[in-house]
């Protein structure tokens, strides 16, 4: 129910982000719980940041719209700690599963 977005040839990725798209739920949705959360994440790939479009990024990998909308950004820099991403590991799933069980 999860789709991890990029090449899964860890030699090939960035090694400070990651991207999926999760099936049934909005991006948006995601998003706005994590923000409350108080965890920074964006949607998309970074060239779209802000467009309602789907990510041309996304589709172009092969993406479907439906799931390019429910699409999700985290990106890790020098100053943040293994708390914050323990944090992320810890918050997100119960996020996801509640957001899906308000769609079906």
């Amino acid at each position: 129910d999860t789709v991890v977005t990029g090449t899964q040839d860890f030699e090939r990725r960035l090694p400070n982000n990651f991207s999926c798209c999760f099936r049934n739920v909005e991006g948006e949705s995601v998003l706005l719980a994590l923000d409350l959360a108080e965890i920074a994440a964006s949607s998309g790939s970074a060239c779209t940041t802000g467009s309602l479009e789907p990510s041309h990024v996304l589709t172009a990998m092969g993406i479907d719209g439906d799931l390019a909308h429910a699409s999700l950004r985290l990106t890790l820099g020098k100053s943040n700690t293994d708390e914050q991403i323990d944090r992320v590991l810890d918050v997100l799933p119960g996020i996801v599963e509640r957001l899906r069980s308000l769609s079906t």
